[in-house]
């Protein structure tokens, strides 16, 4: 997608940031009482003066009635129209504030108000009127008493047309498709996030609770709906009280593992301010032990729209900043330390001075997506997209294009981990009502890495029963530990994101039971790759035997990788951690070869096991090795796939004290 460079680009922010410094003193410029106002009706200007007075209060409604009746009492009244159309501006109605400017054009002869051209064409930019709105901004540009600043504000609106037009001319792929009536309602639903599988879906749904006093209440609660065996989704189920209170919850975020859900709630006895982050961790299949996430995260601010990063560690939210009545929304990050504590939140590289909301850590750890109302886009809260390479830098947030982007708002964004759809809130024509949630293919310049997972059950060996464990995922080239995770302690179960392209190694362990390990590759966008499997974990007994998966030597050799001693770090802690253990290094080849190069290469590679854990301090007389040659096979010698197997290092528990 084409960008504005930053070299060459003039007009950095979107047109409000502009027209604020053009036209926020319009009024008491244009239209104060150095200006005589263009009225012989006493009536007229009296009600104009009321009106003047509510607007300035904020009070919109009772600017617009008294506004209609100067109006009424003079319908060429330029500063009237101009006022009536201000308030539909600042409401957003941009088409009905359009028609009020064209006629205070008619009626302002002399052209004595130049900002009229101005006005009008951010009304035009923001409906995607382009060239009227560009033909307004030259006419501005030529008028007389417009200052060489304001020339130049104007020539930068003309940039920002420019790049809408060609955002316009260069369309990208895009047909949204209605989640249905299982999802949606007549209410307004916004928010969505999905586990990685893309089997649960969570949103908010706001829904109104009558009028009282006048005033209509509303209340914003949690929701959830599961992939049925047709492939459609299930209704939706509100969750139940420990996530939804009385007070309002409004945008949430699963964990990539699916075991904790960050979500926002409002005014909550334990609230730090007006909105908060909580979380609350999955048993089974209930969310328990909901709690605010503390003063570290929260302030008396107001804190929303949490992402939670593939990491496992960071954390991503909105908050507000600012004095009350100037403040502006920017994207914060935090992350969880060795010592279990959050770090002091900070905002992060890619605020503006504008609005940042609605943040998405893509689980391939790289695509970040958020809506500005600041950066260059169709007008409104756009949507944009920021890569973080490898040292946790920003890159140039780049706009996801038209129509994927129109002159309304775009918010609440969030990309299924296969990279190939994205799920979005809108008001658009034909859904049910209110927002709905919608369904879309992801152009290929700005999908993530495809991320695939692996899904099962940790249990015991001898009783069956699920256990609750630690799961890591190593990336076997760089030992970097890529994801930490557990299973759930009452079903067992787990689910794990792991990026595509790279070879990786899998190590369960749980306190009293011998680690689990096992190695796979995932081949970039293979859907097919994704592993799903149930894990059995051995209790501490003599007679057991674990395979070393994660444990390598160079061909035909006995000396050990760089990579294997990840491996055999556990097996120390393990050795270390159980002092009554005594175990059998066992070393096993195919049958490729003769009877006595296997033996001879067996026995040296479970003898260099066996040196290493020596030198990491495990007392000798805990230890044993021995070679098996090919004489104890797991797996059939007639494929490569069952040689490989048995070629492999496992240890045996020979005796416990």
């Amino acid at each position: 997608m084409e960008s504005i460079s930053t070299n060459t680009q003039i007009f950095r922010h979107s047109l409000k940031w502009v027209f604020t410094l053009l036209s926020c003193c319009i009024f008491s410029i244009a239209i104060s009482q150095k200006v005589p106002l263009h009225s012989s009706s006493s009536k007229a200007k009296k009600k104009f003066e009321e009106a003047q007075s509510s607007y300035n209060l904020y009070y919109y409604d009772m600017a617009l009635n008294a506004i209609n009746l100067a109006i009424e009492a003079d319908d060429e009244f330029v500063e009237a129209y101009l006022l009536k159309g201000q308030i539909f501006m600042d409401e957003r109605h941009f088409m009905e504030a359009i028609p009020l400017f064209q006629k205070a054009l008619e009626l302002d002869v002399k052209q004595e108000i130049p900002v009229i051209f101005l006005m009008l064409a951010e009304c035009q930019l923001e409906e995607a009127l382009i060239m009227e709105a560009m033909n307004n901004l030259e006419e501005f540009k030529a008028q007389d008493g417009v200052s060489d600043y304001a020339k130049k504000q104007a020539e930068e609106l003309i940039q920002l047309a420019v790049y809408r037009k060609t955002l316009m001319e260069n369309p990208v792929p895009y047909n949204p498709i209605n989640l249905g009536e299982n999802i949606n309602t007549k209410s307004v639903e916004h928010s969505p996030t999905l586990t990685v599988d893309e089997e649960t879906l969570y949103f908010t749904r706001k829904r109104s609770m009558g009028v009282v006093g006048g005033r209509e209440m509303w209340n914003e609660d949690l929701y959830v709906s599961h992939i049925d065996a047709d492939g459609k989704w299930t209704r939706a189920q509100a969750l139940g009280p420990e996530i939804n209170s009385a007070a309002n919850e409004g945008a949430s975020a699963i964990s990539p593992d699916g075991k904790y859900l960050f979500f926002t709630s409002c005014d909550r006895r334990d609230s730090k301010g007006s909105c908060d982050i909580y979380i609350a961790s999955k048993s089974g299949d209930e969310w328990v032990k909901a709690r605010n996430l503390g003063s570290i995260i929260n302030s008396r601010s107001w804190e929303s729209q949490p992402t939670f990063a593939p990491d496992g560690r960071t954390l991503y939210y909105v908050k507000k900043v600012g004095p009350r009545g100037k403040s502006r929304k920017d994207i914060y990050v935090s992350r969880i330390q060795d010592n279990g504590l959050w770090s002091k939140a900070v905002p992060i590289s890619i605020n503006s001075p504008g609005n940042e909301e609605s943040p998405f850590a893509h689980p391939d750890g790289e695509s970040f997506y958020f809506t500005s109302d600041y950066y260059p886009g169709m007008g409104g809260r756009d949507l944009f997209l920021s890569r973080i390479d490898s040292m946790g830098a920003f890159g140039e947030p780049q706009n996801l294009g038209y129509p994927i982007n129109s002159p309304r708002d775009e918010v609440s964004l969030s990309v299924a981990a296969n990279g190939k759809y994205a799920y979005f809130a809108s008001g658009m024509d034909g859904g049910f009502g209110g927002w709905d949630l919608y369904k879309f293919a992801l152009p290929k310049e700005i999908q993530p890495k495809s991320v695939n997972y692996t899904k099962g059950v940790v249990y015991d060996a001898i009783t069956l029963e699920p256990i609750g464990s630690k799961f890591e995922i190593i990336d076997l080239k760089s030992g970097d530990i890529v994801v930490e995770s557990f299973s759930d302690k009452k079903t067992g179960e787990f689910l794990v994101t792991i990026p595509t392209g790279k070879e990786y190694a899998v190590n369960v362990s749980k306190s009293g039971y011998l680690f689990y390990s096992d190695n796979y590759s995932l081949k970039a966008g293979d859907d097919t790759s994704r592993v799903s499997f149930d894990i059995p974990l051995n209790p501490i007994q003599e007679g057991v035997s674990v395979v070393l998966n994660n444990v390598f030597y160079a061909f035909s050799s006995f000396e050990l990788q760089e990579i294997s001693k990840l491996e055999l770090d556990k097996l120390v802690v393990l050795l270390m951690d159980h002092p009554e253990m005594h175990i059998e290094i066992g070393g096993h080849t195919d049958n490729k070869g003769s009877v006595t190069y296997n033996q001879k290469l067996s026995e040296n590679r479970a003898k260099s096991v066996y040196n290493y854990l020596v030198k990491e301090g495990v007392p000798v007389r805990r230890l044993a090795y021995k070679g098996y040659n090919f004489s104890v096979p797991i797996e059939s010698n007639d494929t490569e796939t069952g040689r490989a197997k048995n070629r492999r290092t496992e240890f045996k528990i020979t005796k416990v004290e």
